[in-house]
C-alpha cells in the first residue's frame, strides 16, 4: 500500500459556512490502496473491515494471474496459431476484484468470465448476488466459488422513435443495478429512458426471501433511475433523470412521487440516516439537507464551480463525508453545518464512498482510484 499526504495546509484547510467556521479537525485520513489495475470503480460492497469486493470495468487486455489454479482462464487455441479471444473484453471490460485482508492484496473473483458477471453485492462473506451482461442474477452461497441461476432476464420492446424500417426491436431487460440490505429483502432495477429517439421499458424487481422470488414492479418512475436509497427493509428514496424524486415505506411494491421544490433536478447520490434526516448531492456537486423526509431542502453547502462533489456517505446523524472531482474529500462533524476540506493523496475522480463503521472505509474512483480510511 502506498501512502502520500498532502501538505498540512491543505489538510487544515477550514470551510466557511454560513458565517461560521468549524474549528473541528479530521479524526483520520485517507492512504492509497494499489489494487494491482487501472479499472474504473463504480462500486465497493464491503461486509465486514477485511471482506469486500470492488465492482470496475477496464480498457486493458487480460492478464493471467501466476500462481491461481482457480482463477479466470482464457480459453486455449483450438489449432496452432488460432487467435485467443480476450476473455476480459468478451465480458465487455467488467472486473470485480475481492480482498479478505482489508484492501492490503486484491484478486479477480473465480471464474467471473466464465459466468460472465458484471457486478456483485454480498450481505456476509459467504451469501452474495451477481448480475451477469445478459441481465441474469445469480446467486452464491460460498463466497464466489461456485454461482447457481436465479432469475433469466427476459426480453423487452424498444422502440426506435422516427426510425422507420425498424420502429420495435427485440433487447434483453436492460437491469443495471443490484443491492441487498440484508439476506433477505433486495432490489435490481434499470432501464426506462426516454428520449427524441428511445423509449425503453424500465424494470424494478423486489424479493424478499433472497432472491427465491423475484417480483415484477410494475415501473414507478417517469425515466431511468441516477439514484436509488434504501434505509431499510422497508423505507427508501428514488432520483429519477426526468427531475422527480420518489419515496416507498413498503420495500418498493408502491412508490409516492414527492410534490416539493427540489434543490436540483437529480441527484447524483442520496444518503438517508433515518426517515427525516437526509442529504443529497445535485448534478451540479452541491449538497442540500432535509429534516422532515425531503419535504423542504437546504443548500448546506455551496460548492465552488471547479470542486464537484459525487458521493455522500454519514456513519451517524451528525457524522459525515463526501467525494468528488479532482481528490475532494470533505468531512463534518456537525450534521453538515460546517465541513472540513480534508483532500486526498491523489487528485482522482471519486464516484463512491462506504464506510462499514466510523473506523473503516472506502472511496473508489476512476483510473484505478482507491482510498482507505484510516482513522487517527
Amino acid at each position: 500500500m502506498l501512502k502520500t499526504r498532502l501538505p498540512s495546509s491543505t489538510v487544515a484547510t477550514v470551510i466557511l459556512l454560513m458565517s461560521s467556521c468549524s474549528t473541528a479537525k479530521a479524526p483520520g485520513s485517507w492512504a492509497i490502496v494499489d489494487t494491482g489495475t487501472g479499472d474504473s470503480f463504480y462500486s465497493a460492497n464491503f461486509v465486514s473491515e477485511t471482506v469486500g469486493w470492488l465492482n470496475g470495468q477496464s480498457g486493458r487486455s487480460y492478464e493471467p494471474p501466476e500462481g491461481n489454479g482457480n482463477a479466470n482462464k482464457g480459453a486455449k487455441p483450438k489449432k496452432p496459431g488460432e487467435k485467443v479471444e480476450d476473455p476480459l473484453k468478451a465480458n465487455q471490460g467488467f472486473e470485480v476484484l475481492q480482498t479478505t485482508d482489508g484492501g492490503a492484496t486484491w484478486k479477480p473473483i473465480p471464474d467471473q468470465f466464465k459466468n460472465k458477471i458484471r457486478s456483485v453485492w454480498f450481505v456476509d462473506p459467504q451469501q452474495g448476488w451477481a448480475l451477469t451482461i445478459d441481465r441474469n442474477i445469480l446467486h452464491t452461497s460460498d463466497g464466489g466459488a461456485t454461482w447457481v441461476l436465479q432469475r433469466k432476464a427476459g426480453t423487452v420492446k424498444l422502440k426506435l422513435l422516427g426510425n422507420r424500417k425498424e420502429p420495435v426491436i427485440d433487447q434483453p431487460e436492460q437491469i443495471e443495478n443490484l443491492r441487498f440490505i440484508d439476506g433477505d429483502h433486495g432490489w435490481a432495477w434499470g432501464g426506462g429512458q426516454k428520449n427524441e429517439y428511445t423509449e425503453q421499458p424500465g424494470i424494478l424487481l423486489v424479493t424478499n426471501d433472497g432472491g427465491a422470488n423475484w417480483s415484477e414492479v410494475p415501473y414507478p418512475f417517469d425515466q431511468n433511475l441516477s439514484q436509488l436509497f434504501f434505509l431499510d427493509r422497508q423505507l427508501g428514496w428514488a432520483s429519477s433523470f426526468g427531475g422527480s424524486f420518489y419515496r416507498t415505506s413498503d420495500g418498493g411494491l408502491n412508490w409516492t412521487k414527492l410534490q416539493t421544490k427540489l434543490p436540483e433536478d437529480v441527484f447524483k447520490s442520496v444518503f438517508f440516516t433515518d426517515e427525516n434526516n437526509g442529504w443529497i448531492i445535485g448534478r451540479s456537486g452541491r449538497i442540500a439537507k432535509t429534516t422532515d423526509g425531503a419535504r423542504t431542502w437546504r443548500k448546506i453547502y455551496e460548492i465552488k464551480d471547479d470542486f464537484k462533489m459525487n458521493d455522500i456517505f454519514f456513519t451517524d446523524r451528525n457524522h459525515g463525508w463526501a467525494v468528488g472531482e479532482q481528490g475532494a474529500v470533505l468531512y463534518t462533524p456537525d450534521a453538515g453545518d460546517s465541513w472540513i476540506d480534508v483532500g486526498a493523496p491523489v487528485p482522482g475522480r471519486f464516484v463512491e464512498l462506504v464506510f462499514i463503521n466510523n473506523r473503516t472505509g472506502f472511496v473508489v474512483g476512476l483510473a484505478g482510484a482507491v482510498l482507505k480510511y484510516e482513522p487517527s
